[in-house]
């Protein structure tokens, strides 16, 4: 796409995947985003109920590749997450996106 007051296009809209590291653990779970920048406001992983790839993470903490010491933790909010969509697992940024806003609240996340 164009992008006015540039010359070039740039490209939008492409998944980017990264993973969180489970904490105290070597297992992963990756993610999928359009906007990785927010990863800085994350606070939680969402996952559906349904997706036995991610159910026994429920309740679990990730290590935030730059804020070691934010918790991160995973939920289940079968409102937000398709898992047929990109990794089935996403990143929940309350101070960014309404939805993710709204689940923060179902959660109580900070």
């Amino acid at each position: 796409m164009t992008v006015p007051g540039h010359d070039n296009k740039y490209p939008f809209g492409y998944l980017l995947s990264f993973a969180y590291k489970v904490k105290d653990s070597e297992e992963e779970i990756v993610v999928a985003t359009t906007r990785l920048e927010t990863m800085l406001g994350d606070v939680a992983v969402a996952v559906n109920s349904k997706d036995s790839r991610y159910s026994h993470l429920v309740g679990k903490y990730l290590v935030h590749p730059f804020i070691p010491e934010r918790e991160v933790i995973v939920v289940v909010d079968d409102t937000l997450v398709d898992m047929e969509y990109g990794t089935g697992a996403v990143k929940i940024t309350p101070g960014h996106d309404p939805n993710d806003y709204e689940c923060g609240l179902r959660h109580n996340l900070p």
